[in-house]
């Protein structure tokens, strides 16, 4: 299956949310430019930008009259993230239209590094399994999505807020996409992984050199020692194989980190704003709870609220952790092939491929500012102590 058959319902869906500005051409193949998706995509992002203007400037929709100073933090919280999540869709929407060569490219590089696996070491890239895996998680996402934001709406029709629920579907469509966004990230390091995860089996398997011959060198016959030369020579193209490979999947990520590296960092600060308001909000309301039901629901209900963020920046820094650690396992596969230490070409492959590594290191980048691993776990659990503490 080609990686484009294997993510085309995603496509199809981006395509909708103005995500993708490609069509995919189903005899030939190819990614075909379409103007309508951008004007598409234009028009769509010329709306978001006019609403969320008004939105600011009008002040009648901003500025709450209530007696209560719960109240009044609550409508300030709740203002901050929609503001929050309106830039964040805005953002990707400019830079899935701004990026869209950069994506077309993306995909076309992928599908050649698919063909070099096939002909040149006799691997077919498993993209049905990859399929299967990316529809899973996408349920899953979706049904965390849909749980979460049911729950708000149930516990907020009880509330005498009225107009809870027009803020609701404002707040919903922008948070939708954006998670469709983060979707095609997942994909994207998802592909990445499964490409490394092949390279990092292909160098387990090499061995250049025995570790012991079964019989006495003056016994080994003139076809044994051409066989075994044969083999060496083999391993050793497809160690030059495995490291141009490598070099092509680093370009690769780096690549990815044009695409998407503008989402990331807008999205991953309007998670911590999320984030950070729902403990301030969640905490301010443990103070004053009356152990009622309603309290108890609009706990609850803030609490689901953030759950779609956290899930977001710890699925995306434990995948990005992932794929990143594959030049560490690299490095240690690659001094574990056993080498004829008499032989110069196998020693001079080796310190390359090392050097290689040492100074190729994958790294997933939000805009270049800071790099996408599991310390955001730490930023993350840091900012929810402090706004717990104030």
């Amino acid at each position: 299956m080609d990686i484009l058959d294997a993510v085309a319902p995603l496509l199809r869906v981006s395509q909708w949310c103005n995500l993708w500005q490609w069509r995919l051409d189903s005899a030939t193949r190819p990614l075909q430019r379409s103007r309508w998706l951008e004007l598409y995509s234009l028009a769509v992002l010329l709306v978001s930008i006019g609403y969320l203007s008004y939105g600011l400037f009008d002040e009648s929709r901003t500025t709450v009259d209530s007696g209560n100073e719960t109240s009044n933090i609550g409508h300030t919280v709740d203002s901050i993230q929609l503001v929050g999540i309106r830039v964040a869709h805005i953002i990707s929407l400019l830079e899935a239209l701004w990026q869209r060569e950069a994506q077309s490219r993306f995909y076309a590089q992928l599908r050649e590094i698919d063909r070099d696996f096939a002909s040149m070491l006799h691997v077919n890239v498993d993209n049905a399994k990859l399929r299967q895996q990316l529809s899973r998680r996408g349920m899953w996402m979706l049904a965390g999505y849909t749980f979460s934001q049911g729950f708000i709406i149930v516990a907020k029709m009880i509330s005498p807020d009225y107009d809870f629920p027009i803020y609701w579907i404002c707040y919903l469509l922008p948070l939708l996409v954006c998670g469709l966004r983060y979707f095609q990230i997942y994909t994207a390091v998802s592909i990445l992984h499964q490409r490394l995860e092949m390279l990092h089996h292909l160098l387990e398997s090499l061995q250049l050199n025995e570790s012991a011959a079964q019989k006495p060198y003056a016994c080994m016959c003139i076809k044994e020692a051409l066989q075994m030369q044969v083999a060496a020579a083999a391993c050793m193209q497809r160690l030059i194989t495995a490291r141009v490979l490598y070099q092509r999947l680093w370009l690769l990520v780096g690549l990815l980190n044009r695409c998407y590296g503008l989402s990331m960092l807008v999205n991953l600060g309007n998670d911590f704003l999320a984030i950070t308001s729902n403990c301030y909000w969640i905490f301010l309301n443990f103070r004053q709870f009356a152990a009622s039901p309603y309290d108890f629901m609009q706990i609850c209900g803030s609490t689901l609220w953030t759950t779609p963020h956290l899930g977001n920046v710890l699925a995306l820094a434990l995948m990005c952790e992932r794929a990143a650690y594959f030049t560490t396992r690299l490095a240690q596969s690659l001094h574990q092939i056993r080498v004829d230490l008499q032989n110069d070409s196998h020693n001079a492959l080796i310190t390359q491929f090392s050097l290689q590594l040492l100074h190729q290191r994958l790294f997933f980048s939000a805009a270049g500012l800071f790099n996408v691993d599991c310390t955001l776990l730490y930023t993350v659990s840091e900012e929810a102590g402090s706004a717990s503490d104030s």
